[in-house]
């Protein structure tokens, strides 16, 4: 869905995309070895951002395979993604890192866990 801004006296008229809705839940991750339990932020169809107070050694710009296992109450396997990290930051205390699915699990995974996330939130 397009939306148009309101046009100035002399400027042509610009279009914005609207954003999916994105959520937030906790998860058990695994992915380059780092194993443990993440916040998962911003969570939609297109990426999220995860959380840790454990470092992962990921690069932006590569690629990883992630396992993620949802919390017992999604009801739902566990599945893998294929992600591209977007960005790191990490201080003494956390990590947090940008993630673009550019692989999506099979079958409807993906699309039932942000609808469990989304009946939490």
């Amino acid at each position: 869905m397009l939306f148009k801004r309101k046009e100035k006296t002399g400027q042509s008229p610009v279009q914005e995309t609207s954003r999916p809705p994105r959520y937030t839940t906790f998860a058990r991750i695994g992915i380059n070895g780092f194993e443990g339990v993440a916040a998962l932020r911003n969570v939609s169809t297109g990426g999220f951002c995860m959380e840790s107070k454990t470092y992962a050694a990921i690069a932006v710009g590569e690629h990883y395979t992630m396992q993620l296992k949802p919390e017992a109450g999604a009801n739902l396997q566990d599945f893998e993604l294929g992600v591209e990290v977007r960005w790191v930051r990490s201080t003494e205390t956390s990590f947090s890192s940008g993630f673009l699915i550019v692989k999506p699990p099979a079958g409807q995974s993906l699309e039932k866990y942000i609808g469990y996330i989304k009946s939490k939130n």
